[in-house]
């Protein structure tokens, strides 16, 4: 057994003990009991079970993290309202020793229930241990936001700095304030979880400086989203109108903070990350944060298809399994596909026909918005395209 389940089943153990005593005398002596007692006893019952209820869950937490089963719902957070709210919930005991610095822009791409958790932590961790000051600050630097807990205490002895982040850091002492011990364990995997770090600081005081990506912020107004026709296509003669029309839908998706997956030719890709770099997102840090993620047009076109029809178990396979694991993970999802286009620039009109009712039967069960390309001139015939989409957009 881990040194970590063996203290905290020795907690538990002492807690639950603790409420079968209580609950046993209030049930066995409560006529001869006086109010006093009664209320003594009745508040001992609800202070302990308070501290069971936060033993389990901080030992649930950190078991779903470190096995990487947290369930995320990512999405747009914006910093300065999770501060309000963790400090509104922890005003009884504050005392008016926290200030609060928190920058609008201070916008994520986090799981606002999880990210409650961590800052809910380092204010306790703060209140337990800290001086009689405490600031909560938030700020973002480029494609990051920093979210700082910092104190005018001794700070952590030097022997703990190395471990700080680790179970037991603090010892027996976390217990008599109160702690599960893991509280610092959890602030780190949950960190990690949502593709952040955290880091302490005790040059000056202590300060606990926790780090997440940016939600993408666009430099130049938008064009109004096209996402919001749901099953959408553009039928473009030029490559430069093709990805005018991508990077606005792109870039919206990553804004609002939606994941965006796109799945195009190789040149395409490259054309779009260029000009999303234009309008200010950074696509290096939204790929690696799972936000914007690319498949390989060309790649999948080839292996849809069996005796000249698309294979539905392929599909389910390749294109259903990349949407569902992004939407396990984020609140909203928004998808592009040119795979249609190469059947139809090949002339297997029926091929591109059978795979956008593919997509459609997808989106009646995962509902998400879509956007198709399909190289048309003007000139051309849309023909059983438009029948197919709720919106047609020329580029």
């Amino acid at each position: 057994m881990h040194d970590i389940d063996a203290q905290l089943i020795h907690e538990m153990q002492n807690t639950a003990m603790v409420l079968s005593q209580a609950s046993a005398r209030l049930h066995q002596d409560r006529e001869s009991l006086s109010p006093t007692a009664i209320a003594h006893l009745t508040e001992m019952l609800a202070r302990r079970s308070d501290m069971l209820v936060r033993l389990l869950r901080d030992l649930s937490t950190s078991h779903l993290a470190g096995r990487g089963e947290l369930e995320l719902s990512f999405q747009r957070v914006a910093l300065r309202e999770i501060c309000e709210g963790v400090l509104t919930a922890q005003e009884p005991v504050l005392r008016g020793r926290i200030s609060l610095d928190a920058a609008d822009d201070a916008v994520v791409v986090a799981d606002p229930v999880r990210i409650t958790q961590v800052l809910d932590n380092l204010v306790t961790n703060a209140l337990r241990y800290g001086g009689a000051h405490i600031v909560v600050g938030a700020v973002r630097r480029g494609a990051l936001v920093r979210l700082t807990v910092s104190d005018d205490g001794p700070g952590v002895p030097g022997e703990l700095v190395g471990t700080v982040f680790e179970a037991y850091a603090h010892g027996a002492s976390s217990h008599a304030l109160g702690g599960s011990g893991l509280g610092l364990l959890i602030v780190r995997q949950l960190c990690e979880a949502m593709n952040g770090t955290v880091k302490y600081d005790g040059s000056s005081g202590s300060s606990f400086i926790a780090t997440f990506p940016a939600l993408p912020a666009p430099s130049v107004p938008l064009e109004a989203d096209v996402a919001e026709a749901g099953h959408s296509v553009v039928l473009w003669d030029t490559e430069q109108g093709l990805v005018k029309t991508l990077v606005n839908y792109v870039a919206n998706g990553l804004a609002a903070g939606h994941a965006v997956l796109v799945a195009a030719e190789e040149a395409h890709l490259s054309l779009l990350d260029a000009a999303l770099g234009g309008v200010g997102i950074d696509v290096a840090s939204a790929t690696a944060s799972g936000q914007y993620v690319v498949l390989d047009a060309d790649a999948l076109h080839t292996q849809l298809t069996r005796e000249h029809h698309i294979d539905r178990e392929q599909f389910e396979s390749l294109i259903t399994r990349a949407v569902q694991d992004t939407k396990r993970r984020w609140r909203e999802v928004r998808v592009y596909g040119e795979i249609v286009d190469l059947y139809w620039r090949n002339r297997d009109d029926h091929l591109a026909i059978e795979l956008e009712g593919c997509w459609n039967q997808l989106r009646s069960r995962h509902s998400f918005p879509l956007l198709c390309g399909y190289h048309l001139a003007a000139r051309d015939s849309a023909g059983a395209i438009g029948d197919c989409h709720d919106l047609v957009v020329s580029a």
